[in-house]
C-alpha cells in the first residue's frame, strides 16, 4: 500500500508540474517516458560506479572477480536469463594495465584512472539460448541500454590525504614526496604543464610533463603521449618531453629536475576527478 501511495503521489506531482508549465494536459506516455529516463547510481565495485535506468532495479545479476588487478572484471547479466540458463550476459567492465584489450572482439574504452583502463566488453553472439519468452523479453529490453550504462562509469572519489596535492578545476594529483615547493605549473583551459622550479625560474626550462584535455581521440597525433585519465567523455592525456634541453641552467637546477623527472610518471598516474 505504501509503494502504491508513493507511485500515485509521483504521478499526480508530474501532472501538476506539466499543467503549471502551461502544457494544458499531461499525456500519460510522456509521464512514463520521464520515469524511464530516471537513473540510479550503482556502486558496481569499490573503485567505480555506474548509472543504470531506474527500471533496471532487481532486473540484473552482478558477478565479479575476487581481486582488483589486471584482467579482473565485474559482469552484468539479465536476471531471468541467468536464473534459467546461466546466460543473459549484458556487458562486463574489465581492468587492464596495458592495451591488450584491443584484441577483444567488441569493446569500448569506458574510463581510465589509477593506472588502469576500464574497458567495457559486449557479447557478439546470442545470450538467450534456451531461455523463456519472458526472459528473452527482459534481456532484449536491458541489452538495448547496456552501452549507455557501461559508458556512465565514474571513479569512486578518493580522500585527498597529505600535503603534496595538486588541484585543477576538474582533476587532482597526489605528488611524490619531495615535490612540494619544487615545481611550477602553467595552466590554461586545455592544458596544465609542470616544470622543475629552479630550471623554470632561471631560464623558463625544466618541462616535466603536461596534462591535456581532449574530447576526442585527436591526441593520438601527438608525438609522445600517454592516456592517464578518462571520465565524463573527457580524455586526460599526458605529453612528455622527448629531449631534455637543460643547457644554460645551474647544476642545482639540473639536479632538481632529474630528481623530479624520475618520479614524474608516478605523479601523473595518480590522476583523480
Amino acid at each position: 500500500m505504501k509503494k502504491l501511495l508513493q507511485k500515485t503521489v509521483a504521478v499526480l506531482l508530474a501532472v501538476t508540474l506539466a499543467l503549471a508549465a502551461g502544457n494544458g494536459c499531461a499525456p500519460m506516455k510522456n509521464i512514463e517516458a520521464a520515469a524511464a529516463e530516471k537513473k540510479i547510481t550503482v556502486k558496481a565495485a569499490s573503485d567505480f560506479t555506474l548509472k543504470f535506468p531506474a527500471d533496471w532495479k532487481n532486473q540484473y545479476v552482478k558477478k565479479a572477480s575476487r581481486d582488483k588487478k589486471h584482467g579482473s572484471y565485474v559482469a552484468f547479466y539479465s536476471k531471468k536469463c541467468y536464473k534459467e540458463t546461466k546466460e543473459g550476459w549484458l556487458f562486463s567492465i574489465m581492468r587492464f594495465e596495458d592495451d591488450s584489450y584491443m584484441d577483444m572482439p567488441d569493446y569500448e574504452l569506458a574510463g581510465r584512472w589509477n593506472g588502469y583502463s576500464y574497458v567495457a566488453l559486449f557479447p557478439t553472439d546470442v545470450q538467450i539460448m534456451g531461455a523463456s519468452k519472458a526472459a528473452q523479453k527482459q534481456y532484449g529490453r536491458i541489452a538495448a541500454e547496456s552501452r549507455d550504462a557501461a559508458a556512465s562509469i565514474q571513479p569512486v572519489k578518493k580522500e585527498r590525504k597529505g600535503t603534496s596535492i595538486y588541484e585543477a578545476s576538474d582533476f587532482w594529483l597526489k605528488l611524490p614526496a619531495g615535490w612540494e615547493d619544487s615545481y611550477i605549473t602553467e595552466e590554461d583551459d586545455s592544458c596544465v604543464a609542470f616544470y622543475a622550479k629552479k630550471c623554470y625560474e632561471e631560464d623558463k626550462k625544466g618541462w616535466l610533463f603536461s596534462i591535456m584535455r581532449f574530447e576526442d581521440d585527436s591526441y593520438q597525433e601527438i608525438p609522445a603521449w600517454k592516456l592517464a585519465g578518462r571520465w565524463n567523455d573527457m580524455n586526460y592525456v599526458v605529453s612528455i618531453p622527448k629531449t631534455i634541453p637543460l643547457d644554460g641552467v645551474s647544476k642545482d637546477a639540473v639536479k632538481q629536475y632529474r630528481k623530479l623527472a624520475r618520479s614524474a610518471e608516478k605523479a601523473f598516474y595518480t590522476i583523480q576527478p
